[in-house]
């Protein structure tokens, strides 16, 4: 499974960039998009 639309605490997203990473993995996803936005911190 890819998912390619995420936003992490660092835009509107509920979860840390890790603690979506460790999501992504436990429900085998196997590609990732961070996909913050109004922002290139993190």
């Amino acid at each position: 499974m890819l998912e390619l639309h995420c936003h992490t605490t660092y835009s509107d997203g509920m979860l840390s960039p890790t603690e979506l990473v460790n999501a992504a993995i436990e429900s085998g996803v196997r590609a990732l998009a961070i996909t913050d936005h109004d922002t290139v911190s993190g």
